[in-house]
């Protein structure tokens, strides 16, 4: 099972990896400081794991908007930097 998880994550094997990572960190940390440090750091590694998740499974869900997103930002700016040219001719 571990062996197919790899295979599936591809590129995003690196968020697991960070966020697991921080997660430890973060453990590490709450144990040396006594409870008063870490917590953020487990947070972080957390957020990335399930981000890893969310990605994977919904890919095309969210790629989809950013395209369109990307997309209409790249129109607005070649319109305002058309319209700065032809004021900069005049």
């Amino acid at each position: 099972m571990a062996g197919e998880v790899g295979k599936s994550g591809g590129g995003l094997a690196m968020l697991s990896f960070v966020g697991g990572i921080a997660t430890l960190a973060g453990i590490a940390a709450l144990v040396i400081s006594g409870g008063r440090m870490g917590m953020r750091a487990i947070f972080i590694g957390v957020v990335l794991c399930v981000l890893n998740f969310v990605v994977a499974t919904f890919a095309t869900w969210i790629l989809i908007p950013v395209l369109i997103a990307t997309g209409m930002v790249s129109i607005a700016w070649g319109y305002v930097t058309y319209k700065q040219v032809l004021k900069d001719k005049e």
